[in-house]
This record gives structure tokens, sequence and C-alpha cells, in this order.
């Protein structure tokens, strides 16, 4: 339990639904394929993973969830709901998620941030600053279509 009545622990199979409420209070939810109970449920099953929830008066208040590679951790996802923000809800999942790939051997976390520009509501990236997180000169690239990408050429 932190000094702000907050409990952080391993996020179950039954938080899920509640992890999609809060990311789309937040407009972080994007696609049930990644985003939703069903993926989410799946994650946890993945023993590189690490999923952690905040609790505030035994209700799930935010989460991150991330994975690591064996050597390099990265959060692909933290969302606090709205009215508990600025709490240090963020800050603590972030710290406990470090403390436990740290234990696993990685010696680096990464994440790919909002900055606020292409419609972002929010600027993530000084929270990732004020935690010690540095810009690097890279760029995030996703392919939207796996089954194209896996059948091209073929």
């Amino acid at each position: 339990m932190t000094r702000s009545g907050t409990r952080i622990r391993q996020a179950l199979p039954g938080d899920a639904a509640r992890m999609v409420e809060i990311m789309k209070a937040n407009n972080h939810y994007y696609t049930p394929a990644v985003d939703g109970a069903r993926a989410i449920k799946r994650q946890l099953r993945m023993d590189h993973n690490v999923i952690l929830v905040a609790e505030v008066g035994g209700v799930v208040q935010g989460f991150v969830l991330g994975t690591w590679d064996g050597a390099r951790a990265f959060l692909f996802k933290m969302s606090v709901h709205p009215e508990f923000q600025g709490r240090g809800i963020g800050t603590g999942l972030v710290r406990e998620a470090a403390r436990r790939y740290r234990k696993m051997g990685a010696v680096t976390v990464g994440l790919s941030a909002a900055d606020g520009t292409g419609g972002e509501s929010n600027n993530a990236v000084g929270f990732w600053e004020k935690l010690g997180f540095e810009q690097i000169p890279a760029r995030l690239m996703i392919h939207f279509d796996i089954d194209d990408l896996a059948e091209a050429g073929e």
C-alpha cells in the first residue's frame, strides 16, 4: 500500500473489463483485437509480460502493461482513470513494473509516448520525462494488417 492508499498488484483476468473502461475514459482504447478484454486476458497468460493494476478503495483505477525480450523491457500501455490522475498512481505503477523487470534481468525500459500532436488531447511526454525517460531519435512503426504482411510474396 502506498502513502496515497493505492495498492499495486498483479493484474488478474477479472480486471480486464475495468482496464478497458479506464482506456476508454482516457481515449487510449483503439481496437478490441489489441486493447480489448480478451486480448488482455491472453496477455496475462504470457510469462514475459508484466501487467499490474493499482487499486484505490478496492477498485482498479490504473494499470501498466508491458513485456521484455530478455534484455530490454517495453511498456505498451499505462493508463490511470482521469478522476485519479495526479495522485502518483502512474508513477507507482511504472516504478513497480521497473522493479519487476529488473528482477527478471532487464537493463533498460522503453516505451512509446503520445506527444500531443496528431489530435492527441494530452501530452504524455512530460510525465515520462519526469520519471527520467529520454527521447531518442527513433520512430515507432506498425503494420496494421498482419495477414497481408505474412502472405506477401507467396
